[in-house]
């Protein structure tokens, strides 16, 4: 699998799945040295990176002033180890799990500047419930085997990019304001009597704080559909078993995610002026 392309939304394993409690190397005779762990192979691998794919939403529905409905499809693809040699996926039981919906509004707009547009930061994982069948006696005609269980979760995240179009309320800044007193004072020797000195008092400090605590919108889930191809890629024939028999460990997944939101915002939205 080393001259496989690694895209930002694939994960693969170099070698194959062992639990930690099974790792390390030990010599007949113990010392603190001498049985050191090997850092366990996690399964699936994920890579690391600070940059996350952008989906382009396929429907943004503003149904009224405070909710919208966000409809976004996201293509993922993985590669997992089955514990043993599977001989047939039996079934997938599969769940769309969220852990993340994060609204982030746009900067307000600088006159003359671009301006950028809110996003919507969505993260979860797919829990997968994998029955297979596993061999355990064959002959040139038939197998015997035992059905095994195995549950992976396979993560994904995207970023939605929510355009211009829609009416979502401002995000309300912070502002620290200072005010001064007038002060008059006598001028020392050198001025007119009849002058006086007029300034800020620059012994006193004083400052009107404002606050504003801006509410995220509720994020629900609405729908989701899973559509998955599953392909082996080590299969091997059946050492005496029927000729079109095989079995395999290594299992590359493509799945496509779609998933409807509604974004709720608790923020009164004036509605557009018509005119």
């Amino acid at each position: 699998m080393s001259n496989q392309i690694r895209c930002p939304h694939q994960w693969s394993q170099s070698t194959t799945f062992e639990p930690n409690w099974t790792q390390g190397t030990c010599d007949s005779v113990w010392t603190p040295q001498s049985c050191q762990p090997i850092a366990p192979t996690p399964n699936p691998v994920f890579p690391i990176t600070a940059t996350l794919p952008t989906c382009a939403p396929l429907e943004l529905k503003q149904t009224c002033p405070g909710t919208v409905l966000v409809t976004v499809s996201i293509p993922t693809e993985a590669i997992f180890t089955l514990p043993t040699k599977a001989l047939e996926i039996k079934k997938i039981r599969k769940n769309l799990k969220i852990t993340q919906c994060r609204f982030f509004n746009f900067s307000p707009r600088v006159y003359g500047k671009p301006q950028d547009t809110p996003k919507l930061f969505l993260g979860g994982f797919v829990r997968k419930d994998i029955q297979y069948s596993e061999a355990i006696r064959q002959t040139a005609h038939t197998v015997e085997g035992t059905i095994r269980d195995f549950v992976v979760d396979l993560p994904w995240t995207c970023v939605v990019d929510l355009g211009h179009h829609l009416i979502i309320p401002p995000t309300l800044f912070g502002q620290q304001q200072e005010y001064e007193f007038l002060k008059t004072s006598s001028l020392p020797c050198g001025f007119s009597s009849k002058d006086k000195l007029m300034s800020g008092d620059i012994s006193e400090f004083n400052m009107v704080s404002n606050e504003f605590l801006n509410a995220l919108p509720n994020c629900t889930l609405v729908y989701s559909q899973i559509n998955e191809m599953d392909d082996a890629l080590d299969r091997e024939p059946l050492k005496g078993g029927p000729f079109e028999e095989g079995l395999f460990r290594t299992v590359q997944e493509k799945m496509i995610i779609l998933i409807q939101l509604r974004l709720t915002f608790e923020t009164e939205i004036d509605p557009p002026v018509k005119g």
